[in-house]
């Protein structure tokens, strides 16, 4: 238990700067003068530089072990969310700072994944990779309760100084370096293990889904509150709603992690019909009016179109138990190269197009996402190569 709940907490501190900065968007553009295509390169930077360190930080954990490399990566979180408490006066200040909070996720992420594999029975790792994956919704919840509590209260600087301090206290809570007992789990072969070359095809094939799916995913994370305010929601509402969405997606991601410990799902099968429900919700995001509608779209959108990290990481760790760090860093490495891409060109549709344009394209891509993923266990199960 110790071991899901420290790497729940350090994981949220690693992606909350982005969706801190995504809920307090407007609050933060205001003040720093830049707009909405200037908002998704900010996010962009976090994810640029979470791309880049998701499979060295997969690598440094096998090496050094999930508690020494999530230290290093809760440093990180904590410079970048005081950084831009106090010193991100200037947009290109604020990207900077983002892109070290984005190295905090790189590092976190799959070192965290690690100290599941090793410490959690194999039975029970279905609930705790939808804990563990709960963590981002976790961070928009507080992220959207941000804006009306801190805010638009004693300002959105006091967020994340808040949440820097905060971050300081989770040094207590790393989880410990140690093994399940379970004779059954195939042993890590040394220091440094890494994926074999013949599982690399597929495993990209994962990546790059899971990339497709957080293009949609991603961008909704930075530009829910922006949305929302654009279709007439007041701020304090906007941001409540986005708290609202991320408790539909925790509630999915524990509820698909305990169906997935408990029968026999196929998770990477059940992550593309999620994401191709996901759709709906995002077509509902840019295509309907009034509250009503908004409440239920954003139910469907975070529960579909965001539920799915949780199935889609225990799938990659079941299939790779002999290095789950490594083959979780590259998988990440593609869902951050999607946080990367989609945040960016949803800024650029939103500012040329607008939004009900951005929201449908992201349907598209979240729509390929899982017509990939579908066809990927396809050929698994039919004895195609991977």
């Amino acid at each position: 238990m110790l071991t899901v709940v420290g790497g729940v907490a350090c994981t949220v501190a690693a992606v909350l700067p982005s969706f801190l900065l995504g809920g307090l968007a407007s609050l933060v553009r205001a003040d720093l003068r830049f707009n909405e295509a200037r908002l998704g390169l900010a996010v962009g930077c976090f994810y640029a530089a979470s791309s880049l360190s998701a499979i060295p930080g997969g690598r440094i954990a096998e090496r050094l072990g999930p508690r020494r490399s999530m230290a290093v990566g809760i440093a990180l979180a904590v410079g970048s969310l005081g950084g831009i408490a106090l010193f991100a006066t200037t947009w290109g200040r604020l990207a900077a700072f983002m892109a070290v909070g984005g190295m905090s996720n790189g590092m976190i992420q799959p070192a965290a994944a690690l100290a599941l594999a090793r410490g959690i029975r194999q039975e029970r790792l279905g609930i705790a990779f939808g804990v563990k994956q709960s963590a981002v919704p976790v961070a928009t919840l507080l992220a959207g309760l941000a804006v009306p509590i801190i805010g638009l209260t004693v300002g959105w600087r006091w967020a994340f100084g808040g949440a820097a301090v905060a971050a300081v206290g989770l040094l207590g809570m790393l989880p410990q370096d140690r093994t399940a007992s379970n004779r059954e789990r195939p042993r890590a072969r040394g220091r440094g293990a890494k994926v074999d070359r013949g599982q690399l095809p597929g495993l990209a094939r994962v990546a790059l889904a899971s990339g497709c799916g957080a293009v949609a995913a991603n961008s909704m994370g930075a530009f829910y509150v922006e949305s929302a305010v654009s279709s007439g929601e007041r701020l304090a509402l906007a941001g409540l709603l986005l708290s609202f969405g991320s408790i539909c997606g925790i509630i999915m991601r524990l509820a698909m992690g305990w169906i997935a410990d408990r029968t026999a799902v196929d998770p990477l099968r059940m992550v593309g019909l999620m994401l191709i429900g996901g759709t709906v919700g995002y077509l509902m995001l840019g295509h309907t009016a009034g509250t009503g509608l908004l409440v239920v779209g954003t139910a469907v959108a975070f529960a579909g179109g965001w539920g799915w990290p949780g199935l889609m990481q225990l799938a990659v760790v079941q299939d790779h138990m002999g290095a789950p760090a490594a083959a979780s860093g590259i998988a990440h490495a593609g869902a951050l190269t999607g946080g990367l891409i989609g945040p960016i060109t949803f800024g650029w549709v939103v500012s040329t197009m607008g939004y009900r344009t951005a929201w449908s394209a992201a349907s598209v891509v979240a729509m390929l996402a899982g017509c990939v993923l579908l066809w990927e266990r396809r050929a698994r199960q039919e004895g195609a190569p991977s």
